[in-house]
């Protein structure tokens, strides 16, 4: 009688066993296909164009447009102005100024900073890298207008909106420029 009870706990743990590795095999196909389906929307929005006219804060000269984005909180075209002084931090945080649900994003992934009248993006040691044109950075690295930033799948571009010019008479006052 126990041998019975035994053959036939056996037998139900191995039924057990072949729908669980189904249902496992199951959930990964299905998996794979809405990556793909997801691939195909991000490509869809990144192809629409950005608004027209973007507008920055009052006092900021710099900014983040996103281009593309697989995060439902970043969609393309949103606008992160940046302020001379201040520092944006990018990353899974919400600590961050621009927070990311990407899992190729560090929780403290990058930093984007102004000084000396120029803007500068480092990377804080993640393990994916950040890119800047397509070239991973290692080091804090000098940001120009219209570059662009990928961090997993974010990618964004920074614009300069003005930027100050010393005067050539050292005594004199700064002048303000505008470049679009």
């Amino acid at each position: 009688m126990l041998d019975l009870i035994l053959t036939v706990f056996r037998y139900i743990f191995l039924i057990m066993l072949y729908v669980f590795i189904f249902q496992l095999i199951r959930m990964m196909f299905l998996d794979l296909r809405s990556g793909e389906v997801m691939k195909e929307a991000v490509g869809k929005k990144a192809a629409e164009p950005l608004p027209v006219e973007i507008k920055p804060l009052p006092g900021s000269v710099a900014g983040l447009v996103v281009l593309s984005s697989g995060d439902p909180g970043l969609t393309p075209g949103s606008v992160f102005s940046l302020m001379p002084e201040d520092q944006a931090t990018l990353g899974r945080s919400s600590k961050n100024t621009i927070t990311m649900v990407d899992p190729f994003a560090s929780m403290d992934h990058a930093a984007v900073y102004g000084s000396d009248g120029q803007y500068w993006i480092e990377d804080r040691g993640s393990k994916n890298g950040t890119f800047l044109n397509d070239v991973r950075i290692k080091k804090p690295t000098v940001l120009a207008d219209k570059d662009k930033i990928r961090i997993g799948d974010v990618s964004m571009q920074f614009l300069r909106w003005a930027y100050e010019v010393e005067s050539g008479n050292r005594g004199g006052t700064g002048k303000e420029a505008k470049r679009g």
